[in-house]
């Protein structure tokens, strides 16, 4: 017989806890259903002592962890336990990691990081932090931060820059917004110029933002006739218009007030095709 994680976690929190009862839940009820764990009264199992010594005894019955796997175990962690699958009770993959791209000559210690075209690292926050560089750059979406290098209008002025994804469901913004805070260097944001992407700008640590990347204002009302452009900046105005209406930076006013201006909006993607001619 295997355990499944949650019952995994059951046994485990007898043991660390040593609970003289708990509710008479599913797994709860399974364990003293099934392996007379546990005496069941009314809504609740109480337990005594010989019920959290048999619940370690069946943790190691089975070769299973006693204690709860830290939140970063790896898969190898759960691997050394022959009862578990290597996928149990480890954390995903890419947790606790971000995404960067070295642009120019950023530094971990006396080492070059290079990321070829189409490239990008995946780090833990601790070692970007040792990452040296000129300038930080937030990149909204993924396939925009992949091929940076397509978007031929962006100027970096000769710094070495550290991109950053801004992040999803399996690399944490958490992880990257707590990573910002810990830097000193300004920060440029890449982002898409309709609502949502003003207030991810508007979200970075107070006083880095030093550069909002766009496209020419010619090029980029070009590329905002559009009805997807539209569809963006009516489904995201009511949202967002309390907090870009209040925000001072001189960047984010003049860009709300051009998207105002145009009622819409124009993705990342889009942007590949501006004039290569350098934002503002």
């Amino acid at each position: 017989m295997s355990f499944d994680a949650r019952q995994i976690q059951f046994l485990q929190r007898l043991v660390e806890e040593h609970p003289t009862q708990r509710t008479a839940g599913v797994v709860a009820k399974h364990f003293c259903e099934h392996f007379s764990l546990g005496r069941h009264v009314g809504r609740f199992i109480e337990y005594h002592s010989e019920h959290h010594r048999m619940a370690l005894s069946l943790l190691q019955a089975h070769d299973l962890p006693v204690k709860k796997p830290s939140a970063r175990a790896m898969r190898a962690d759960s691997a050394k336990y022959g009862g578990l699958s290597e996928k149990s009770l480890s954390a995903a993959p890419h947790s606790g990691s971000i995404a960067i791209k070295c642009l120019g000559n950023c530094l971990l210690g006396s080492t070059p990081l290079i990321t070829p075209p189409s490239s990008y690292l995946v780090v833990t926050p601790e070692i970007g932090r040792h990452i040296t560089c000129d300038r930080l750059m937030l990149v909204e979406n993924l396939e925009s931060f992949r091929h940076l290098e397509q978007y031929t209008w962006i100027n970096f002025f000769n710094k070495n820059v550290m991109v950053i994804y801004r992040g999803d469901t399996d690399l944490s913004t958490g992880n990257v917004s707590l990573f910002l805070h810990t830097r000193s260097e300004p920060i440029w944001a890449f982002v898409d110029f309709d609502p949502a992407g003003l207030v991810i700008a508007n979200s970075l640590p107070s006083g880095t933002l030093e550069r909002l990347i766009l496209p020419a204002w010619s090029s980029l009302r070009f590329l905002a006739d559009t009805p997807r452009g539209r569809q963006l900046f009516d489904e995201q105005y009511s949202y967002a218009q309390g907090v870009l209406n209040r925000t001072v930076h001189p960047l984010l006013k003049n860009a709300w007030e051009v998207m105002l201006e145009l009622r819409s909006g124009v993705t990342q993607e889009r942007m590949m095709h501006a004039v290569p001619k350098s934002d503002m």
